[in-house]
């Protein structure tokens, strides 16, 4: 049996994202107002019209032509919704709710020649549905607030929004002030109302709107308390948290800008084409540039620290972006994109289905369309796309930061579907439930197909669409169809042509973001700190010598990084028979030592050290000689910068009589009659400088005697204030503990020691060495 080729189940899924879409659509045609408009009439006629009502309102347009273009009759549905109760989604007018045409040209009125916009927007039979008269572009920002619409003119111009036989009721008078009326249109059916605003600068805004106007009050009341929970109170959330994610990864220096400049570029250009749709009643050319410039640094800094985030929490991840950015799309990204297509498509369809639905149930209506006219405005569908894909990304990588694999897209899904909300039904709690249904699929999704099948579907989601809607009205939107069309099939291209090109395309490691090998090597050091601490504690006896009439107790202490401090004890007495313990009336061999500096080399040659004192340590020879033959040991194989300090102890146990040697190592503390004294005796370190010879100093050990033997780390740590411990506290300890167990000593001087350091991080190894001769070793 032969394998199947690679492209089929991409283009199985493509097949089935398809029919998933198609379904939507065909609830979208049968059920939503903005999909019902049917086949619109040519522009001209809407032109006459428009000319034919200003007229009647008294203004001399310009001789400039018009500018025509589609919108949506009511982009909040919600008075559409609430006012068809039981009699289903037909009985939404489409000529309020669904496509309208506006049309816009400059013009003056009698006996002032200031320029103006006038804008008449209409549904697809002609009828009016809203007007304006504003200061054109950035005109409307230099009006005297003071100038004023006169009310009779302003009537005359709410007078053209009337049909046949309609007339303006009486304002209700709670909704009546200086700035804005509701007016009731008595008879219409669907009930119907009229809403004007006055604004400074002569400027008025007048629709027709459904439902009544006790409804709107209401609905108005209602969105002024929803609209900060539902809408701005999860925007400024999401924005703090990009913001404060990105500055964080900033400042922390793990943070890649490629892929995010890239698709701020793609966002950018792909929403330039909807600055020359833009009406003269619509915001200036700069407030659009600059609408559209905020979008572009929102995607930027959303994928920036999304993506970022996951490559700094997952060493092995990896996406084909990278690969595609390089122009290196081999097979795996081939199906990335090919699956997101699918995955977009069947999101696409599922929207739609979902929207349509909430139409023909009772209580539940969309709140907004399905999709925004014009489609190509300060923002494009690839670029609301690359934005919700950037936004979802930022919760997918939070989420698999604090929880376990298995819960990251669910909490992604019911966190995305408060931030986010690719739906906007009403009640909100039904909405949300949809919500979380919906980007469970879209989310698992891109788990499963990776980052680029993630942005991929985003961007379908919102292109496919636009393309349908476009091509129903091929005569108004050719080039939005050619746009919307085009890109879906630049992804297919892509997809197969990377199908196409053989593994080791993406087989050969792209070169990853300076941080991230940066963050490699910090690893990599890390584990490698973490092999030579554990190698180190192995270099270190197990347990200390149990020996009667003696008492030794030892620790070390290690700082961040693997130092070099040892020590070590050797016997050199008679051995017992097998199966029986030496004999302790020999010597006892302690050695206590520090080789500089930190790392690998340390550590070699602390092993170096520790493998010479075993073999070179015998009976009948004294400290210095062996200090003398570990030091050519070292100079032999170790490096010249890895010199080592140490001290050397040679113990007869039976005695007490001691022979010490010492290579440049701190001056042990021994403490007889409860008087302590530091045992003086000068030395080079091994391992460095010129070749030199060792004294052996003779000691005695009484009983109830102490000797400790400290590393530098000790006596040096410093605290705040940078005032290192110190000998005489360490002398002072020794003295008050003297009658106390060897470990007990050990304990307290340790214990002194953190104090003075309170909360700094020592920057050495520390490592300490009591022996305590027992006064019970007298007897016999």
């Amino acid at each position: 049996m032969t394998d199947r080729p690679p492209v089929v189940r991409p283009l199985g899924s493509i097949l089935v994202g398809a029919l998933v879409f198609a379904a939507g659509l065909a609830l979208a045609l049968a059920w939503l107002p903005e999909w019902r408009a049917g086949r619109l009439p040519e522009e001209g006629r809407f032109v006459e019209r428009y000319r034919e009502l200003a007229g009647r309102a008294g203004v001399g347009l310009a001789p400039q032509p018009p500018q025509v273009a589609l919108g949506f009759a009511a982009h909040d549905l919600g008075l559409a919704g609430a006012a068809r109760g039981r009699r289903g989604p037909r009985a939404i007018s489409p000529r309020l709710a669904g496509v309208k045409v506006t049309v816009a040209q400059e013009g003056t009125l009698p006996g002032d020649p200031a320029l103006r916009t006038l804008a008449l927007s209409f549904s697809p039979d002609g009828a009016p549905l809203g007007i304006t008269w504003t200061a054109p572009g950035l005109q409307q920002f230099f009006t005297s607030p003071l100038q004023t619409l006169p009310r009779a003119q302003s009537l005359v111009f709410v007078q053209q929004l009337l049909a046949p036989g309609e007339s303006l009721g009486k304002p209700l008078e709670e909704a009546t002030n200086d700035m804005a009326l509701l007016y009731a249109l008595p008879g219409t059916r669907p009930v119907q109302h009229l809403g004007a605003a006055f604004l400074p600068g002569a400027s008025l805004i007048a629709q027709r709107s459904p439902g009544t106007v006790e409804q709107a009050l209401a609905r108005g009341r209602h969105i002024n308390i929803g609209t900060l929970l539902q809408r701005w109170f999860p925007d400024i959330l999401l924005f703090f948290l990009v913001a404060g994610l990105f500055f964080f990864l900033v400042s922390r220096g793990r943070i890649d800008f490629k892929n995010g400049l890239v698709l701020c570029g793609l966002t950018l250009v792909a929403s330039l084409g909807g600055l020359f749709h833009a009406l003269p009643d619509t915001p200036s050319i700069a407030s659009a540039l600059l609408a559209l410039a905020l979008h572009a640094l929102w995607v930027f800094l959303a994928w920036s620290a999304g993506e970022s985030f996951i490559r700094s929490t997952s060493p092995d991840f990896t996406t084909s972006l990278d690969a595609l950015r390089a122009g290196r799309l081999g097979p795996r990204g081939g199906r990335a994109l090919l699956f997101g297509l699918a995955l977009g498509a069947a999101f696409a369809g599922l929207r739609l289905a979902v929207t349509a639905t909430a139409l023909a149930l009772p209580g539940i209506w969309p709140e907004r369309a399905s999709l925004s006219l014009p489609i190509f405005d300060t923002t494009s569908p690839v670029g609301v796309g690359i934005a919700f894909a950037a936004e979802s990304l930022v919760l997918l990588a939070v989420a698999g930061r604090l929880l376990p694999r298995r819960w990251v897209v669910p909490a992604a899904a019911l966190a995305g579907a408060f931030f986010l909300a690719p739906l906007d039904l009403h009640p909100w709690p039904v909405g949300y439930a949809a919500n979380v249904a919906l980007l469970l699929f879209l989310f698992e999704g891109g788990r499963r197909f990776g980052l680029t099948a993630l942005l991929t579907a985003a961007m379908i989601s919102f292109l496919l669409p636009a393309a349908a809607f476009s091509a129903l009205h091929l005569d108004w939107l050719p080039g939005t169809f050619v746009l919307t069309a085009v890109d879906p099939l630049a992804f297919v291209f892509l997809g197969l042509l990377g199908l196409r090109r053989p593994d080791q395309v993406e087989i050969e490691r792209l070169a990853p973001p300076a941080f991230i090998r940066r963050l490699e090597e910090e690893r990599r050091v890390s584990y490698e700190m973490d092999l030579l601490t554990r190698m180190q504690l192995g270099l270190l006896p197990e347990a200390v010598p149990e020996i009667p009439g003696w008492e030794i107790a030892a620790q070390s202490l290690l700082a961040t990084e693997a130092g070099g401090d040892l020590y070590d004890f050797l016997h050199t007495g008679t051995p017992g028979t097998p199966g029986t313990p030496e004999k302790t009336d020999g010597h006892l061999w302690i050695a206590a030592g520090d080789v500089a500096g930190h790392g690998y080399s340390c550590s070699i040659v602390q092993a170096m050290t520790t493998a010479a004192l075993t073999s070179i340590i015998a009976p009948g020879r004294t400290p210095a000689e062996v200090l003398k033959e570990v030091d050519r040991v070292i100079r032999r194989g170790g490096r010249r910068r890895n010199f080592t300090s140490l001290a050397l102890l040679r113990l007869d146990l039976a005695t007490g009589q001691a022979l010490l040697a010492n290579a440049g190592h701190p001056y042990p503390l021994l403490l007889v009659d409860n008087a302590v004294e530091e045992i003086v005796l000068p030395g080079l370190p091994l391992g460095q400088g010129p070749k030199r010879e060792y004294a052996d100093l003779a000691l005695t050990l009484p009983p109830g005697s102490v000797l400790i033997l400290c590393s530098d780390g000790l006596f040096e740590a410093p605290n705040w204030a940078g005032d290192p411990y110190g000998y005489e506290r360490p002398s002072e300890i020794l003295r008050w503990t003297s009658r106390r167990p060897a470990q007990a000593i050990l304990e307290a001087l340790l214990a002194d020691w953190r104090r003075h350091l309170h909360n700094e991080e020592p920057p050495d190894d520390t490592t300490v060495l009591v022996i305590k001769r027992r006064w019970e070793s007298m007897i016999g």
